[in-house]
């Protein structure tokens, strides 16, 4: 068992969150968080009561360590089993700081959740409308297990993986190839985003992806094809 920390970098639809909140705040809520993967009952589906996935957006940068001592105060008397994560959103070259909810009961915990951060000290930013596709990028905890070379199986979350890949690649770059191995792929449906991880030899790259039928033969053929991408862009660099 592999325990380490890092972050998880993809695009998503967004869109403001125009109720259950507190007045004039900016919370913002994900539609279809796997966009590549067609499915039924994915993680972080909408639905008429529980949103999965929304981002408190912050007034200003929190780093890490304070809300994670904020959240542990919030769940001493918030009872749900939520899971926080300190994020940031890009959209049109502008980074907004939030705090990620996932896993939130239901809508109307949401304005009581934002009242403890607020209680705690946090600010929230001033409501915009958001309708728009953003980068998202989430840092996290990992629990996973290496089953293959540079192949490793996420333990807490279901259908998902990782496959290391030897550089970083920059969101258009990884678009294009992404984009492309799927138009050359039989059955192209997964989704797929970008992250890190640390590892006591330094940083690993890796392309997330998630995929509901995905067999050790189907990951080594997908990171195949990344590789035989990436050293492409390597050797006309």
């Amino acid at each position: 068992m592999i325990e380490t920390i890092g972050y998880i970098k993809k695009e998503e639809q967004l869109v403001s969150l125009e109720h259950d909140i507190i007045p004039n705040t900016q919370v913002i809520e994900t539609r279809g968080p796997f966009p590549g993967y067609h499915g039924k009952d994915l993680p972080g589906e909408l639905s008429a009561s529980a949103p999965e996935f929304v981002f408190f957006v912050t007034k200003q940068k929190y780093t890490t360590d304070h809300i994670a001592r904020v959240t542990k105060n919030i769940k001493k008397y918030f009872v749900n089993n939520i899971d926080i994560a300190r994020a940031e959103i890009n959209i049109f070259n502008t980074k907004y700081p939030c705090i990620r909810v996932k896993n939130c009961e239901d809508f109307s915990k949401i304005a009581e959740l934002q009242a403890c951060y607020n209680g705690e000290g946090i600010k929230f930013a001033k409501k915009k409308k958001v309708d728009t596709v953003g980068l998202i990028k989430i840092q996290k905890h990992f629990h996973m297990e290496e089953i293959g070379n540079g192949i490793f199986k996420d333990m807490d979350e279901e259908n998902t993986s990782y496959l290391q890949i030897p550089v970083e690649l920059k969101w258009p770059q990884f678009k294009s190839i992404t984009f492309k191995i799927k138009n050359n792929m039989e059955d192209s449906n997964f989704d797929a985003a970008l992250g890190l991880f640390y590892r006591e030899g330094g940083l690993i790259d890796f392309v997330r992806i998630y995929d509901e039928s995905a067999t050790i033969e189907r990951l080594e053929d997908i990171k195949t094809r990344y590789m035989n991408e990436i050293s492409r862009i390597l050797l006309n660099s």
